[in-house]
């Protein structure tokens, strides 16, 4: 067997080795791929049709032009339409204005473009049927999403970098490969793609980290950064998954009560818990009732736990978002409130005041 055919045989054999490993695809799934026209895209496309048989799959291909680079966004856009038709699979793309959407929701471009792509997907998926969606994330990625986080000061969550298979829908087929196993691969082929000129702005981070950080750290510290930044972020999942599992157990054991809008912790058991466990027991608390993590940080959470142990002055502490939490001798409550804290907090005042005038 010449040495192409080696490569090509093994890239697919990563592949199929990964999707059996994390139960990606199930036999006569309907399969959405996320195709922009770029090498990883389009990688993933060929070795979904290569296990296409095997598992039975029904394929199609969601493209989205974010039309922020004019030109070359409408050729995106016509190449992979092209490519679906010389495939024979369905197409379906979308048209969305990424910097509008950016400064009508007050979002950086990166943010609004991805906001777009996820729903664009999900919908698409939606209304046609389509049980996974596929996304040509790589090893690469991986790396980059681990340094990325790791300059802006994340935890352990942040460092164990992207799943290969979220929420039983989105599916990473090419997440054990390098950027450099799926050029050659596409060489191989004779595979043509596209390139986003986008990927060279360096006033992105990312951009900035996979262009100049990576490269320096291969060259200057460790030519298999790739490989160890990926041991790292394996090794954080597993124990992220542990420590999930046992917040969640630990949650449906501390809950005293909780509806819409509140939960209430026994004060007691969560005195009991490591802080490790506490502090997710917290952000997970906030998470039911506010719906995300956005705003919250670790040093909101450390100000809870000060609030809730360490300290006796106050019943409240407020957080953003409508968020405030509230403390006896027993209950320690996680609450959203419908007015801004703000207004509560004046109305409050107003009450003290009128009761010491008395």
């Amino acid at each position: 067997m010449s040495d192409k055919k080696t490569k090509k045989k093994h890239f697919i054999k990563i592949i199929a080795e990964t999707v059996f490993d994390f139960k990606m695809i199930e036999k006569e799934d309907k399969v959405l791929a996320a195709v922009s026209g770029g090498p990883d895209s389009v990688s993933l496309l060929l070795a979904l049709l290569a296990l296409k048989e095997k598992y039975n799959i029904t394929l199609g291909i969601a493209h989205l032009n974010h039309m922020l680079r004019a030109g070359e966004s409408l050729r995106d856009e016509t190449f992979v339409k092209k490519l679906a038709g010389k495939l024979a699979l369905p197409f379906h793309s979308e048209r969305k204005n990424v910097k509008a959407l950016a400064g009508k929701h007050r979002l950086s471009i990166e943010e609004a473009g991805r906001q777009a792509r996820y729903g664009f997907f999900e919908l698409t998926a939606a209304n046609h049927g389509y049980s996974k969606i596929a996304t040509g994330h790589n090893k690469d990625d991986n790396a980059e999403l681990v340094l990325m986080n790791l300059l802006r000061g994340t935890g352990p969550k942040g460092l164990s970098g992207i799943p290969p298979i979220r929420g039983g829908l989105y599916i990473r087929p090419l997440i054990r490969l390098t950027k450099n196993e799926i050029l050659d691969f596409l060489k191989i082929k004779g595979q043509p793609y596209v390139f986003d000129s986008s990927n060279k702005d360096m006033t992105y981070l990312r951009n900035n980290i996979r262009n100049r950080l990576i490269p320096l750290l291969k060259a200057e510290y460790n030519p298999e950064i790739i490989d160890g930044l990926d041991r790292l972020s394996n090794i954080l999942k597993k124990e992220e998954e542990f420590l999930d599992n046992e917040t969640q157990m630990q949650f449906k054991n501390c809950v005293v009560k909780k509806d819409r809008c509140f939960v209430a912790f026994s004060k007691t058991r969560l005195s009991n818990l490591h802080p490790a466990v506490l502090n997710r027991l917290f952000r997970k608390g906030i998470k039911t009732v506010k719906k995300d993590l956005k705003r919250i940080t670790l040093a909101h959470i450390n100000d809870i736990v000060k609030f809730c142990f360490n300290q006796s002055s106050g019943m409240s502490l407020d957080l953003p978002d409508r968020i405030r939490i509230y403390k006896n001798k027993d209950v320690i409550l996680i609450k959203k409130e419908e007015k801004p804290l703000r207004e509560i907090g004046k109305k409050e005042k107003q009450l003290r005041q009128m009761a010491k005038e008395k």
